[in-house]
């Protein structure tokens, strides 16, 4: 009898992984999860392209690759299984059968790394019992459409027989919703009318934040202007001396009455008399 656990990184429930009960093998993939089940990992999965980083070289490789993983998957004991071609770096690396799988369980669903790991342990001769730990795969995170292949498996899996054990801190047993007969459910109904409610509340939110970043621009031009202002026209001396110049009314009867600003005025031009 065959007992598997597979594990992913997923922070929920790896730790409560097997890693110290002989009867269970340990099958991991992630560089998030060597750290944890790493040194009790009796096989290792890394399908991606091979590329690690150059050390002292920024933008090389793939961040996963780092230095720490790569070294790992070199010093590894047990099988890593790769996509084809294998790295020479890895001793112990075995390319997958990823054509034999195909063939048999189609093309479908080999949407992630826990999905060729399900597909290979079906394969295992006398498993009993898989696990999965450190999978989530949750519908609003990027997993969502590798899900589907992981149900798929495990329905297979279930269909033989075998023993499924997932902990209830994941959600991967969650179905999605029945296209159609979901939308009768009062859950469903009540929720879907919350959202509704919380949409318009919030296009009003966003509204009113537009209103208020407008008038916020607004106002730091103004103060700009004025900043200018203050420190353009305004200056020290204008306060202790303001400059003397002539008002409107002085320069005005200067014009009319050939008058001389702060010296009075002379007599105003005789009056031309006009018939009448």
């Amino acid at each position: 009898m065959t007992k598997i656990a597979l594990v992913g990184s997923a922070p929920s429930s790896i730790r409560l992984a097997p890693i110290n009960d002989p009867d269970w093998q340990i099958w991991g993939c992630s560089p998030g999860a060597y750290g944890v089940v790493g040194p009790h990992a009796d096989v290792w999965f890394e399908m991606h392209r091979w590329e690690p980083q150059v050390p002292g070289h920024a933008g090389t490789g793939q961040p996963w690759f780092t230095p720490e993983y790569c070294e790992f998957l070199t010093r590894f004991k047990g099988p890593v299984y790769v996509a084809d071609p294998a790295p020479p770096e890895l001793p112990t690396a075995k390319v997958y059968p990823y054509q034999e799988m195909i063939d048999k369980y189609g093309p479908f669903f080999m949407t992630s790394s826990l999905s060729w790991m399900l597909a290979l342990a079906l394969e295992t001769p006398g498993v009993t019992d898989i696990a999965l730990y450190g999978v989530d795969m949750a519908a609003n995170e990027e997993y969502a459409s590798q899900r589907p292949g992981c149900q798929y498996f495990i329905t297979l899996a279930v269909q033989r027989g075998i023993n499924i054990i997932i902990p209830p801190e994941s959600d991967l047993l969650q179905p999605s919703y029945f296209y159609g007969i979901t939308e009768t459910h009062p859950m469903m109904i009540k929720l879907t009318a919350r959202r509704n409610e919380l949409m318009a509340r919030k296009q009003a939110a966003d509204q009113r934040a537009r209103a208020s970043a407008d008038e916020s621009i607004f106002l730091s031009g103004a103060l700009d202007d004025i900043d200018y202002m203050m420190k353009t026209w305004v200056t020290y001396q204008s306060f202790i001396n303001p400059a003397q110049l002539p008002t409107g009314n002085e320069v005005r009867a200067e014009q009319i009455y050939g008058g001389v600003r702060g010296g009075g005025m002379t007599e105003p031009p005789m009056q031309l008399q006009t018939e009448g």
